[in-house]
């Protein structure tokens, strides 16, 4: 601009594009395959197929891919010309050593359908299944699938670097302290314009929330920081991103022993438990109200669930329970109906939830217990039937499309946990799995849920919203609905002033 004619060139320091994350768990190890934390992955690796921030599939590593008639050979042609963090090159041959690698150690349960990994060309290679299966490509997405390079296994086949194809590259690691990561200026998806993240480990959700307000940090996630959001949501120098994720709370009932194994005390609970005004008031921006039996991340293949309106009394009456105690807690041959609820020790939006439960199961004469566990014994307790109720999050749904969640989770008799298994629904479940017409999948998805609905198994206590809290000066950040790449939007953004 000019001053008394004089010509004066204002310069502009460059922004520093240093961003730092507090991070509630340290990085824990470098593969992507077991050890390393769910949530740096999607940083340092890519996989063959994708899923975008938005949980729809997406080329990743592979340019495409096709599959022949009956779906048990698949053929993947490469993106070209990409090298590993390390220099390798990254090609049919790295590929066939990842999923052959995997077969043998972390993913061996995953991968048991594949029977051969053929190379047919520098950048081609063709997977052969021992039956078919439409969904390979999906199957292939979960973080725990990334491609890694070859020289990053040792002897004893174990992973000892991190080293992926992925927008950042881990450069340093002090162990329960911080890592930093770097960004990789070859990335085939354009180069980062972060030059590094740096990572601190900070447990403490109110820690990380200070250190966010005071500027020592410039993000942190929303996971298991409901207080923390609730605080900080009306403060100007902090925003608040949010989508809803592909994760959902459910409760579910023990079907096979004691009360629940009535279907009408079931229905009798299930009609009287209301948390929409519960979910609106006490968990802002954390969670949406159930309105499917999977959260909209799921479309096509979410069933709407149908609402029945119950009679309580009349259906705890047609159960036995036709006498109260002084108390007014109903009686069946003189025992009271007492049910223990199960729930996580550090989930607070289930402890607030919870406390509404037993409000409202109060009023129609039910007695509940809560106990509160941490999440090895919570996961052991849904294992081993040890609950009445229990409420945690719905597992096992790796990728886009949840058949899994059916076969190996919950509602099949070759499932982890069975909650709830028939013929009738081992059928239907069987008939998906074999199915390759994408009309009728989408057609056994919705019977299968809607069978599970009628059975009053569990009820879908809220969707959970995926929340990222930021300073103002961070830019073009994008929360993913993929809970486990929540970091991934990094790669695209930027900080300001």
């Amino acid at each position: 601009f000019m001053v008394s004619g004089c010509v004066i060139i204002q310069r502009t320091e460059p922004i520093s594009q240093h961003l730092i994350v507090a991070e509630q768990f340290d990085l824990r190890g470098y593969d992507p395959g077991s050890t390393m934390s769910d949530f740096i992955r999607a940083l340092i690796f890519n996989n063959l197929v994708e899923l975008d921030l938005s949980f729809k599939k997406v080329p990743g590593l592979a340019s495409e891919w096709s599959h022949n008639e009956d779906a048990s050979e698949w053929t993947f042609k490469l993106r070209e010309g990409l090298t590993f963090h390390d220099g390798e090159p990254f090609n049919a041959e790295a590929v066939k050593f990842n999923l052959d690698y995997r077969r043998e150690t972390t993913g061996k349960a995953w991968l048991s359908n594949v029977a051969s990994v053929e190379v047919v060309g520098e950048y081609e290679l063709i997977v052969h299944l021992h039956s078919s299966n439409i969904t390979f490509d999906s199957d292939l997405t979960p973080p725990f699938l990334a491609m890694i390079s070859p020289k990053s296994v040792n002897a004893q086949n174990e992973v000892t670097n991190a080293i992926g194809t992925g927008p950042f590259k881990l450069d340093t690691w002090d162990k329960d302290t911080q890592f930093v990561l770097v960004r990789n200026e070859d990335y085939y998806d354009g180069q980062p314009t972060l030059e590094s993240i740096t990572f601190k480990v900070i447990p403490d959700a109110q820690t990380r929330a200070m250190a966010l307000e005071m500027g020592e940090v410039h993000l942190m996630s929303g996971r298991e920081a409901l207080s923390v959001v609730t605080s900080l949501q009306n403060n100007k120098d902090i925003k608040i991103s949010s989508v809803t994720g592909q994760t959902s709370e459910v409760m579910y009932f023990n079907t096979l022993e004691g009360p629940l194994a009535d279907i009408r005390v079931r229905q009798a609970i299930s009609s009287t438990i209301d948390l929409k005004e519960a979910i609106r008031t006490l968990l802002p921006n954390m969670a949406v109200e159930p309105k499917a039996f999977f959260s909209t991340a799921f479309d096509p293949y979410v069933a709407t669930l149908k609402e029945v309106d119950f009679n309580e009394e009349a259906l705890l009456q047609e159960a036995g329970y036709t006498e109260k105690n002084t108390e007014g807690i109903r009686m069946k041959d003189g025992v009271p109906l007492s049910l223990r609820l199960v729930l996580g020790a550090s989930n607070e939006e289930d402890k607030l939830l919870s406390v509404v439960i037993v409000d409202q199961l109060k009023k129609i004469g039910i007695d509940v217990q809560m106990v509160m566990l941490e999440s090895v014994a919570l996961r052991e307790a849904l294992n081993q039937k040890d609950f009445d109720m229990i409420m945690i999050g719905q597992w096992l749904i790796p990728h886009d499309e949840p058949s899994t969640h059916y076969l190996k989770g919950y509602w099949h008799r070759q499932s982890s946990y069975k909650i709830y298994v028939s013929d009738e629904l081992d059928q239907k479940i069987d008939l998906l799995q074999q199915s390759l017409n994408m009309d009728e999948r989408l057609r056994y998805h919705h019977e299968i849920q809607q069978a599970i609905t009628d059975v009053y198994a569990q009820k879908i206590i809220f969707h959970r919203n995926n929340i990222v809290l930021s300073r103002n000066s961070v830019q073009d950040f994008e929360v993913s609905v993929g809970t486990w790449q929540i970091y991934r939007g990094l790669s695209k953004a930027y900080l300001s002033k």
